[in-house]
């Protein structure tokens, strides 16, 4: 009897090892399962606040998990749909609301929207870092950008095209452009030139407006750039030759980019009983 009494009480800190390791465990699980519910409830509220509530939650998380985070599981290919989709409906409405810009212009109208400077400031105004799933090694503004660009491959792919330029319309549009600073020439005198040669227009001509000081130390000349009796352009300065530089170049800023208010996009053709196709602007006079 004493010699399993004694036997029992050996085994006894065994025991009590046992028990802290399956109540250690059963702590963990019941932390990860504590935790689980508020991860999901916070994609399915961001879901919900940006209109995606009725996408799959699968392919939704599957678009905020970066593939730095899951090599395997990332989003890697919803980023190549979406980058696509995106430019394409970016392109479709600068090239209808500014039918008049040139190339370069419109090559950085477009630009300035899907870089990922841009699109990661549209994906923290959502809150997207909030649910995002990455290694933070990563350049933050990089994965906000390819998850915001999943995100649109992950409804162009569910809820197809109509869908997605909904979402890319809502959140990437949405914002203010001012596109003067993105029309810029380097010889606006010589382009505005050819401008006015190619629309068949009187040559365009210089003339001082207004001007102060002319004698100071701080002079200012108004110069107005005319083709005939219609002016182009305005520009001010502390010389005759800055304030004709930009004369021109608000003559170049005003026909390219001259932006049309009422316009209907290519895309909607199907939706519209009486579509009525973009304005062709004319193109680029070549110097």
């Amino acid at each position: 009897m004493f010699r399993a009494l004694s036997r029992v009480h050996i085994s006894t800190p065994a025991c009590f090892r046992a028990t802290r390791a399956i109540h250690a465990r059963s702590a963990v699980r019941q932390q990860q399962e504590a935790i689980a519910p508020k991860i999901d409830s916070a994609l399915s509220a961001f879901g919900a606040r940006i209109g995606l509530q009725s996408l799959n939650p699968a392919v939704l998380e599957q678009a905020v998990t970066h593939s730095s985070a899951e090599e395997n599981k990332g989003n890697q290919d919803l980023v190549l749909l979406g980058k696509r989709a995106t430019g394409l409906f970016v392109t479709e409405y600068y090239h209808s609301k500014y039918p008049n810009m040139h190339m370069e212009g419109l090559n950085k109208v477009i630009q300035s929207h899907l870089v990922y400077k841009s699109v990661s400031k549209v994906g923290t105004q959502l809150g997207l870092q909030d649910v995002m799933r990455w290694d933070r090694s990563t350049v933050q503004s990089v994965a906000l950008g390819e998850c915001l660009y999943a995100l649109v491959g992950a409804v162009y792919k569910e809820q197809g095209f109509d869908a997605a330029k909904k979402l890319v319309h809502a959140h990437i549009l949405s914002r203010d452009l001012d596109v003067r600073p993105l029309v810029k020439f380097n010889d606006p005198k010589r382009y505005l030139s050819a401008l006015i040669r190619k629309l068949g227009k009187e040559a365009p001509v210089s003339r001082l407006l207004s001007e102060t000081g002319r004698h100071s130390s701080a002079p200012v000349y108004v110069i107005g750039v005319f083709s005939g009796e219609t002016k182009l352009g305005e520009g001010f300065g502390s010389s005759l030759k800055m304030a004709e530089f930009r004369a021109c170049q608000d003559a170049l800023i005003s026909h390219y980019g001259k932006e049309e208010k009422d316009f209907m996009l290519p895309s909607d053709a199907n939706h519209a009983d009486n579509y009525k196709p973009p304005v062709l602007g004319t193109t680029e006079a070549i110097v």
